[in-house]
């Protein structure tokens, strides 16, 4: 497959090159965590045996072939020499042929090249380790303008607008994770004045704060006004699709969601379903 690619800011096309993609696997291998039982068949999968009920994965090896080609061979060792600096480190990798979908990765292993017609050309292959899922380009406000969407893509206009909600009380808010794989929000709490509960299926947080607060799904965290709140219960992820959390206030509050979608390969929203004709 030809392609090129971005990684750290810059396209391959920058360094006149041509690219390749060798391997690309579409999903991670999981974790695997087997007990081997004596006197019975077969093993026990422990896999999903964790709080949060899910397998989990491991990360992924993307690699790629690079062409070079010079006139001489000053200007391919000028050439390298500027390939060397740019495939080093971790940063942010995107395929041009999956431009919506960014892997956040890093290089892996030492860069060989071979020299072929008397040093004026020269193949390298390049290793990189990516976390096991993308991220879109794109968080919950939805995508701007020079985004590769196609005209027909199933996205509001106004995406943010669904990840605001005003309560009076006690009250459900549907939220729609727009991807294909649990993610772990920020929960934005406005006006917060005394003790507040989130319930989503069997799994409840408890907090009391006073003041904007942010809970942290990710970092199991609670922040109001810049200090910890303790919290009682567990924090929990955010299933693909619609998620019906249950929040009980003692006073009106107003909640802002925020996450960037995951996927597990390319970012489809084919199958979301925003819950109005209108979307």
């Amino acid at each position: 497959m030809r392609n090129g690619f971005t990684f750290k800011n810059q396209h391959s096309s920058e360094f006149n090159v041509t690219v390749k993609t060798k391997s690309r696997p579409i999903r991670p291998s999981r974790k695997s965590y087997m007990t081997d039982v004596p006197c019975r068949d077969g093993v026990y999968d422990f896999s999903s045996s964790n709080e949060y009920g899910r397998e989990f994965y491991n990360d992924r090896i993307f690699s790629v072939s690079m062409g070079v080609c010079a006139d001489n061979l000053e200007q391919m060792q000028y050439t390298l020499s500027k390939l060397s600096l740019w495939l080093c480190g971790s940063g942010d990798l995107i395929f041009d042929d999956i431009p919506l979908i960014v892997w956040k990765g890093r290089i892996i292993d030492e860069i060989i090249y071979m020299p072929e017609n008397e040093g004026r050309k020269a193949m390298l292959e390049v290793y990189f380790r990516v976390e096991p899922f993308g991220y879109c380009i794109f968080d919950n406000n939805g995508p701007v303008l020079d985004d590769a969407l196609w005209i027909d893509s199933n996205i509001p206009l106004e995406m943010d607008t669904y990840y605001s909600f005003s309560l009076s009380g006690n009250g459900t808010v549907n939220f729609i994770n727009c991807g294909d794989r649990p993610i772990s929000p920020v929960i934005s709490v406005a006006n917060a004045n005394g003790k507040i509960k989130f319930t989503l299926g069997n799994k409840s947080l408890t907090f009391t704060a006073k003041g904007n607060t942010e809970v942290d799904f990710e970092k199991h965290i609670v922040i109001c006004d810049e200090k910890s709140v303790y919290v009682s219960g567990e924090f929990f992820e955010f299933q693909p699709g619609s998620n019906m959390l249950s929040v009980e206030s003692q006073n009106a509050v107003s909640l802002r969601l925020t996450f960037t979608p995951k996927f597990m390969y390319g970012a489809v929203f084919d199958d979301v379903d925003w819950g109005d004709d209108d979307a």
